[in-house]
């Protein structure tokens, strides 16, 4: 059938590969195997004759394998997806597939602090305040996350 046709008839492997998900879409999936037509996004180094449609959508963007006859996958390995900035101005300056550090924004906790010292005295007598802040104890774990679940990053080839 052509593209926007209703009908109940079966579309052929040449159709669904001509109007399918193209090469390089990126799906997660709640398996711990890729589903057919899909492999693990896990950096791994692939043919580039065997995966040759795959090699023509995203090249060497993700590593140039062997330099010759390999190319490796995007490796989304524990990573969180983020959209691709493309001119809005919020991530500028990168490009499609560029990796980032974590980082948190920087800032400060302060805790006020009153309290009076009995061995100074100031006019008029009596004891003297003093005002200030102490910083808190550092408390959390090894990385800033959101709340997350874990699938598998599978790239169509």
């Amino acid at each position: 059938p052509t593209v926007g046709d209703n009908s109940t008839r079966v579309a052929t492997t040449a159709f669904v590969s001509a109007n399918g998900i193209p090469p390089g879409s990126v799906i997660h999936v709640l398996m711990a195997s890729p589903p057919a037509g899909y492999l693990k996004a896990n950096g791994a180094a692939i043919s580039r004759t065997t995966y040759a449609a795959l090699f023509a959508a995203i090249g060497t963007s993700f590593g140039i394998g062997n330099g010759t006859t390999t190319f490796n996958l995007p490796d989304l390995r524990g990573e969180f997806i983020r959209g691709w900035d493309d001119g809005r101005g919020v991530d500028a300056g990168r490009g499609i597939g560029m990796a980032q550090a974590d980082e948190l924004k920087s800032h400060t906790h302060g805790l006020p602090m009153g309290y009076t010292d009995s061995d100074q005295s100031y006019v008029g007598g009596g004891r003297a305040p003093h005002y200030g802040t102490q910083q808190t104890n550092a408390v959390g774990g090894t990385e800033t996350r959101p709340r997350n679940i874990a699938l598998l990053a599978c790239v169509k080839y």
